[in-house]
Parts: C-alpha cells; structure tokens; sequence
C-alpha cells in the first residue's frame, strides 16, 4: 500500500509517540539503578560512619546572663519589662589554628555499586591568648568552669579515643552523660585546668574514619589548613577554595588560608553558644566518583529521540528519492532496535567501561538493522549504507557526550547538518507532482 508524503508523515510522527513508551520505560529503569547507587552509599555511611565535619578546639563558658524581657500586661494592657536568667555557653576562638591532615582511600561495595570511603590521621593545633579567662560583663554570673570543645560530625568514625594535650599535660575527656546538653551528641569536652592561665597551644589528635567528604570550620582569627590524600578526584568546596591545590592521578593536595573576616557567620555562630556543623561555612574536599555508567548512559538517552528521528527522516527521504516504499511495521521495527541499543547501554554500562558498553551496543543494534535492511531494501549496499550512517551519527553521540563544554555547539552543529542535508536532497522535488502520483498509483 502506497501512502502519500503528508500521510507518511503523520505516521511517522505516530510511531515517533509510540517509541517514546520503551524510551520511557528505559529511563525509569536509569531512575531506579540510580536511587538503589544512593542507597548503597547511605547505608555504607550509616554502617561506617558518615560525612565527617570538625569544629574547634574551642572555649565554652558555661554562664547564667540577665535579660530584660518586654511583654504586655493582660491585665492593664501596657507593655512592661522583667528580668530573667538564662542558661546559656559563651564561646570564644583561639587566635590561630592549624590543621594537618592525610586521608587514605579505598571504596566498599554492596554487590555492583560502591561508595569511597577514607581512614584519617588528622592533627590540629590552637593558640589562644593570654586573655581567654576575661573577666565576665555585669550581665554575666555564676560562670562555670571553661570547656574545652571539639566538635565531631560522626563519633562512630573516631578509631581511637583522641588525646587532647596542653603542651605535655593529657586533658581528660568528659563521659557523655556529664557533657551539657546544648553542646549536642557529637561534642568532645575536656574541663581546662583551673590554674591554667596565660597563653597556652591544645594539641589533638584524631584518627578519624568517615565517607563522602571532610570538613573543617575555620573557627579563628586565622586559619591554614593542608589536607593530603590518595584519591585522584577530589572536589574542593564549602566556604572557600584551597589558597593552593595539587591533583595529580596519585592523589591530592590542598591548603586553605583564612581570617576572622571571611569566616564572620561561623565564628558568630560559637560566640552565640550555638552548635555549628554547617557545611556551607566549612573548609571542605568531597570524594567525588568520576561519571559512572549511568549517569552517561542517562545522558546519550537524552539523544536517543534525536537518533530515532534522523532514522526516520532517512527512511523517508529514500522513499521519496528512490520511490521505494517502506512499510510503518519496517519503521517500527528499526525504531525499537534503536531503543534497545540503550537498554543495553544501561546493562553493559554497570559491569564494563562505559566506552566498553557504547560499543559493544552500537556495533550491536547497527549490525542488526544492517542486516534486517538488507533485506527490506533488497540492496546490500543500500542497507549496510543506512547502518554505517547509523554508527556514524552513534560516533558524533558519543563526541558530544564527552565534549561537556562543546555539547550544545556539537549539538546544533549536527542538527543544522542534517536539515541542511534533507533541503539539498530535496530542493527538486515537486512535493504537489509526488502526491499526485501517489494518489494515482494508488
């Protein structure tokens, strides 16, 4: 049965709709591998121990301060003032602190995914001043014995209990049930000798296990930090950027040089007695995974109606040229070979490389409409010509893919192509002759 152009069309964009259903369903098979990766990696981190962020040493006084409150009488309805006593944590930074850290890699697994985790010696160093014991102001009394504080973003991580050292002098760590409840649950505290007095540097060391990512909080007047580790794909963000950085394909390495002034929200944060484990105010490297299989399987299925398209407007363009037909059925059937190249580009994507997995699928799918065309052509030439310009717009996919950057211009430049193509082709084509013959062929 011959169909007239406009009416092939119409079919054509039928069968486009109808291929979006297993295009579709391929996605939301991406969508669930993804969300099962995600899960993997929240479970390793519940068992091992999460996203590790530190903040201190510090100095929390406990104190009660007054506080003139405004209200309204309900009586009288005038506003009036009381006073009230509140508990609360004065906190106070040292001037300098220096942090050194090396980090050691591996990745654990749950069956095919795996989540890097990382074992850590970390060392940090904090001087405050002679002034740290100041007298408190005329709002303040009863203050209790100074603190001193570390705050930990996972305790499962420590491997040992930490030392906390003031020169050569161990201070001992306070049990969980005597640490004031406003510090949180993730709090190392230490009582600071009453006779300490004048300038004085706390030593701690911490071998610190975690998964994800490591952060510091810059909590004072001047921060450096240098963290070093094995893992070649870190990713350094948070507050600021490393002052300087070295990735090479053994690892990496990254100093942070900061100040009062651009850490001002987190030191704030200590000097209002709160509890600051915000990420966003950290000093931070991230594991970063390179680009897995499904996240690039996920992006070539964004091409994948672009793909089927251009297929099609093959098919028709070689109607019209050769006055061959080819049925609806013949469309469709090449349109799902095209969609199973990214079922197995999913399948393959998870065990092997992803280059791996995009070749092995497209030689694949392209030998097999190579061969079916063959035959629905009834010309060798003619079929395996439509396969080898198959696996040349796969290979201009694949180019795009891996050019991020370019992705767009590539993108454009292709489909300018093929436009530019179809009206050179068909810029002597009598559109009204063709429908007129076909009209009478038929």
């Amino acid at each position: 049965m011959a169909f007239s152009p406009l009416k092939k069309i119409l079919i054509i964009a039928g069968l486009m709709v109808v291929l979006v259903v297993p295009l579709l369903m391929i996605q939301a098979k991406i969508n669930e591998r993804q969300q099962r990766a995600a899960s993997v990696s929240h479970e390793v981190s519940r068992q091992y121990a999460g996203e590790q962020i530190l903040s201190g040493p510090l100095i929390m006084v406990p104190q009660k301060r007054r506080h003139e409150v405004a209200y309204r009488d309900p009586e009288t309805g005038q506003d009036r003032t009381r006073i009230e006593y509140r508990r609360e944590l004065a906190g106070h930074v040292p001037d300098t602190l220096h942090i050194e850290g090396q980090l050691q890699t591996r990745t654990l697994y749950r069956g095919i995914y795996g989540t890097p985790v990382y074992r850590s010696g970390l060392t940090l160093q904090a001087h405050f001043p002679a002034d740290w014991r100041h007298r408190p102001d005329a709002d303040v009394s009863d203050a209790g014995q100074p603190l001193l504080v570390l705050q930990v973003g996972d305790l499962r991580g420590l491997a040992e209990r930490p030392r906390l050292l003031i020169g050569d002098r161990a201070l001992p760590l306070l049990e969980p049930g005597a640490i004031p409840e406003a510090l949180g649950g993730n709090a190392l505290v230490a009582p600071l000798p009453e006779d300490l007095e004048g300038p004085f540097t706390v030593s701690v060391h911490l071998n610190l296990n975690g998964s994800g990512a490591l952060a510091a909080l810059p909590l004072a007047k001047e921060t450096r930090m240098t963290l070093r580790g094995d893992w070649p794909h870190p990713g350094f963000t948070g507050l600021m950027l490393p002052a300087e950085r070295e990735v090479t394909d053994s690892g990496f390495v990254g100093r942070w040089h900061t100040n009062s002034l651009a850490a001002a929200g987190a030191i704030a944060c200590v000097r209002d007695g709160g509890v600051c484990q915000d990420r966003h105010k950290a000093l931070r490297v991230e594991l970063v995974q390179p680009v897995t299989g499904l996240l690039s399987s996920e992006r070539a299925l964004k091409y994948s109606y672009l793909i089927v398209g251009l297929t099609f407007a093959a098919f028709f363009l070689f109607e019209v040229l050769r006055r061959v037909a080819v049925h609806p059925m013949q469309y469709l059937l090449v349109g799902l070979a095209l969609a199973m190249f990214y079922l197995l580009l999913v399948a393959l994507g998870e065990h092997v490389d992803f280059a791996w997995a995009y070749g092995i699928g497209a030689v694949a799918c392209v030998g097999l409409i190579g061969v079916y065309l063959t035959a629905v052509l009834r010309s060798a030439k003619a079929g395996w010509g439509f396969a080898g310009a198959q696996m040349l717009v796969l290979a201009l996919i694949y180019a795009i893919l891996n050019a991020e950057d370019y992705a767009l211009l590539m993108g454009s430049v292709l489909l300018f192509a093929a436009l530019a193509a179809v009206m050179l082709l068909t810029r002597y084509i009598d559109w009204g002759l063709t429908t007129a013959r076909r009209g009478t062929e038929s």
